[in-house]
């Protein structure tokens, strides 16, 4: 999938690293000179060149002299982040994702199936992205015109609930006839609409093992809107890949998630002031007001899952388009992330590598290894001292290409 990811970089092609397609041959560059933070955690960052070949590493080496390489002058290079829950639309947003330093986003969500348009766009190398995993729309009761004007089959969902077994499989399938590349069901209700209760269930138990039963038909995951505790363990038990969210998660279901291998991503930036919608409407200030009582619990729950051993990975939530959901990066994620106890590794590892198991593509990106995609982000200052750096990131390569160059 990764080598169908082409990129639009001739206005980059100054700093050496713009590779040609395969059938001019693979260019092979050299990134010299940089402290490497693999993604898995490692201890040791040591000082290395990195050789790209095409779109992938081919070495690793220790740092040496290198005519002709690009010097990154003891920078700071590391994978480019995974973010395993966003909302991206439309191209615009994915381009922002990917200035960002996000080189692969799990869409989970869509309205009119737009993300999987854009996501079929930037595969076919008409737009400049991500690598994009789109779930399609969200299975629940309250499917909304966004979901079933490109599914008119369901229509009738648009005046009554989506209930029953039956009925949940029909839409999953119908999902998977589009092509999807993951699943996502309600397991319990919103918390970013003002008339939503999020500790109140939505699928049962039986509709969420329906979803994940088609899905591993398709060799697809499922992934579970879950704030509530009983919605969350319905899920766990159906076999989720991974519960969204998890506010209110007891000690059960944390510890059949640590028995299971069910990933958490805790989405905690969005989940902080920094995702309240602006204004002072009631609606807005009702949303205000929600985030306030759902921090404290969110990240005691981040901080016993981490505890448990529990794999977490980082999502923004974000859309990177132009309203309030575009204010949010994976270094804000990897800042919370920071503050519930994540040695600053870990965190980075939670939007890279860690991520990239979540999504099941881990033996090609997600960290800096030989033969993986050469999807990498160099950064000014040590982010284990100054995660703020990450922030802004100064050199961001994808498939082995540039999108972005802020080298001196």
């Amino acid at each position: 999938m990764g080598a169908a990811r082409l990129r639009h970089v001739a206005a980059l092609a100054g700093v050496g690293l713009a590779l040609c397609g395969p059938a001019a041959g693979a260019a092979t560059r050299w990134l010299a000179n940089a402290h490497l933070i693999d993604g898995r955690n490692a201890a040791e960052v040591p000082l290395v060149d990195v050789r790209i070949e095409g779109r992938t590493i081919a070495a690793i080496e220790p740092a040496a002299p290198r005519p002709g390489a690009v010097d990154l002058k003891g920078r700071y290079l590391l994978p480019g982040f995974v973010d395993a829950h966003a909302h991206i639309q439309d191209p615009a947003a994915a381009r922002r994702a990917l200035l960002a330093g996000v080189t692969t986003a799990r869409v989970l969500g869509d309205a009119y199936l737009k993300a999987l348009g854009t996501r079929d766009l930037i595969r076919a190398g008409h737009a400049q992205g991500p690598e994009l995993l789109a779930s399609g729309g969200i299975i629940r009761p309250r499917l909304g015109e966004p979901f079933i004007l490109p599914l008119p089959q369901f229509g009738r969902f648009l005046e009554e609930p989506l209930t029953g077994v039956d009925n949940v499989r029909a839409v999953a399938r119908a999902l998977i006839e589009r092509h999807v590349d993951v699943l996502k069901v309600g397991a319990s209700e919103r918390a970013g609409l003002a008339d939503t209760d999020p500790r109140r269930p939505e699928l049962s138990y039986e509709e969420i093992r329906a979803v994940v039963e088609e899905g591993a038909r398709a060799g697809l995951y499922v992934a579970a809107h879950a704030h509530g505790r009983a919605g969350a363990n319905a899920a766990v038990r159906a076999g989720v890949r991974s519960i969204e969210h998890g506010t209110y998660l007891d000690e059960e279901t944390l510890e059949l998630m640590r028995r299971q291998g069910t990933f958490l991503v805790p989405t905690l930036a969005i989940m902080s002031p920094l995702g309240d919608p602006r204004g002072d409407s009631a609606d807005a200030i009702a949303l205000q007001l929600r985030t306030r009582a759902m921090m404290r619990p969110l990240r005691e729950v981040v901080r016993k899952a981490h505890a448990l051993g529990i794999p977490i990975a980082a999502g923004t939530d974000g859309d990177y388009g132009e309203g309030d959901g575009a204010r949010v990066r994976p270094a804000h994620e990897i800042e919370e992330l920071i503050a519930v106890g994540f040695t600053p590794l870990e965190a980075i590892s939670a939007a890279t590598y860690q991520a990239a198991r979540l999504l099941g593509i881990e033996r090609r990106t997600g960290s800096v290894a030989v033969g993986l995609e050469a999807d990498l982000v160099v950064v000014e200052r040590d982010p284990r001292r100054d995660p703020t750096t990450l922030f802004e990131p100064l050199l961001v390569v994808s498939d082995g290409a540039v999108v972005l160059d802020r080298l001196d």
